[in-house]
């Protein structure tokens, strides 16, 4: 059997877009405060005791880089879910996201940007999360095939027939 191997975006996926416009906007003095997507350390962690290797991919420039690092520290994230500090990849361009899928082995992959996910045709199982407005009428229209999914669970739900405690 195929290895499975789980790619998750940071921005949108792990951390919420919600507080963009609050003080806690990861983008403000705040950001180690910004919230994360509502049941995602319980579902990674879950994912990971179903079988997944999880890695992070995340396009990014330097600053980010460095305060998604810090963010993932101070949110306890390694230990909340499992995930090796290994498997954290960054890279500057969306495209160059297919790469590093390729090279990770990456066999499922979930991003809220349907552009992104356009890139990875070496990636089996593609869920587009909580997208944009934009986003998510063009997905519709462009009958793409990634999934679209609103939650956590329900990503776990797709991903291991299982939902996450």
């Amino acid at each position: 059997m195929r290895n499975k191997v789980l790619g998750v975006d940071v921005g949108g996926v792990i951390i919420d877009r919600q507080n963009d416009r609050a003080d806690t906007s990861f983008f403000g003095p705040n950001y180690l405060q910004t919230s994360a997507v509502e049941g995602v350390f319980d579902c990674l962690r879950a994912a990971g005791e179903a079988g997944f290797q999880v890695h992070l991919v995340s396009k990014c420039g330097q600053n980010t880089q460095r305060k998604t690092l810090e963010w993932l520290a101070y949110q306890h994230f390694y230990e909340r879910t499992g995930v090796d500090p290994a498997r954290v990849h960054f890279c500057r361009t969306r495209p160059q996201k297919a790469p590093i899928c390729t090279a990770q082995g990456i066999t499922h992959f979930v991003d809220d940007r349907l552009d992104v996910l356009e890139y990875l045709e070496d990636v089996g199982e593609l869920f587009l999360f909580q997208p944009n407005d934009q986003d998510e009428a063009r997905w519709y229209s462009s009958r793409h095939r990634s999934r679209l999914v609103k939650s956590w669970p329900e990503v776990l739900e797709e991903i291991a027939g299982a939902p996450c405690r």
